[in-house]
């Protein structure tokens, strides 16, 4: 029997820990197959085609080892392909958690917590004095390194991304970018601010400043396409795109990159990138796992200082 990589994620960054296990291990094992499941399917296809399953139902074996990712607002996904695994006693689980924060939401399915035994037997996570407030969970931690780290720092020791979407092309380490979030949806006003507070921070600061410098709006792959038009409209005399493209291209190419606590955060201070959290209004910290104080915007005129020094 094969001693098989089972892959599953569901999220961009389940998706993206996920592919970052399979590059750096995946050499342990005689065959790699991966199971994307909603917006971690486009990345997939992106990074690791020749991996996906042509079998939409999965056939369990006592050999196989199971990787998952897990998703922020909802890991039921990749909970359920665990549990499915662990009754067919699979030779091992891990489950990789990429931010530690809505830890206890990942271990849910209904708004139930997970059973004990249907536990990944291993769970890891990337900061290193981590424990949740769930015993039974602690006992499967397991601290690493962040793979999604070492896998980027891999690729970039081998080649730089190649400028190919037409606005990167044009505009090369000439452009803003803002990284959006599903803030509001997670936490509602907890924090004192939303997604749609920063993004018109931002815009109206480069308004005031009357700087020419473009604008590209990431949204994060799970927000509707449409979800920030009405700002679009108010903005429109300003030069915003606001698009998808390989976030690696996008990042590299970058002049400044501003957002709250977006997992891509990873990809800008690899690239060296001016990254800020933009955080006015906060009336509750926020658990930054990749940004130091320094780094956060509490202030209108903080952002503007910031966009004359660095623009």
């Amino acid at each position: 029997m094969k001693n098989r990589l089972l892959l599953f994620a569901n999220d961009a960054a389940s998706a993206n820990v996920t592919i970052a296990y399979a590059y750096l291990y995946g050499s342990l094992y005689d065959s790699i197959l991966a199971y994307p499941y909603g917006v971690a399917t486009s990345l997939y296809k992106e990074h690791i085609p020749t991996y996906i399953s042509n079998n939409t139902q999965v056939m369990f074996n006592t050999q196989d080892t199971v990787v998952t990712g897990s998703s922020g607002i909802n890991s039921a996904y990749e909970l359920n392909m665990i549990k499915q695994a662990k009754k067919s006693n699979v030779h091992k689980c891990i489950m990789i958690i990429d931010n530690i924060s809505n830890f206890n939401m990942r271990f849910t399915i209904n708004n139930q917590s997970i059973e004990k035994s249907y536990l990944a037997d291993e769970i890891w996570v990337f900061d290193k004095d981590f424990k949740s407030n769930t015993a039974y969970i602690n006992q499967n931690i397991v601290y690493k390194k962040n793979i999604y780290d070492i896998y980027l720092k891999e690729l970039l020791k081998k080649n730089q991304p190649i400028a190919t979407h037409p606005f990167i092309k044009k505009n090369q380490h000439n452009y803003i970018v803002i990284l959006t979030e599903y803030l509001y949806e997670l936490y509602g006003l907890k924090f004192g601010f939303t997604e749609y507070n920063m993004v018109e921070y931002i815009l109206q600061a480069i308004d005031d400043l009357e700087l020419q410098i473009p604008v590209f709006l990431k949204l994060h792959p799970r927000e509707h396409k449409n979800k920030f038009n009405i700002l679009m409209r108010k903005y429109s005399h300003l030069n915003i795109l606001k698009d998808d493209c390989n976030i690696q291209e996008l990042i590299y190419y970058s002049k400044i990159v501003l957002g709250i606590n977006s997992s891509v955060f990873i990809e800008s201070l690899l690239y060296k990138k001016p990254t800020y959290s933009i955080q006015i209004n906060s009336k509750k910290n926020m658990n930054l796992l990749y940004l130091k104080e320094e780094n956060i915007i509490y202030t209108q005129e903080e952002i503007k200082n910031i966009l004359n020094f660095t623009v």
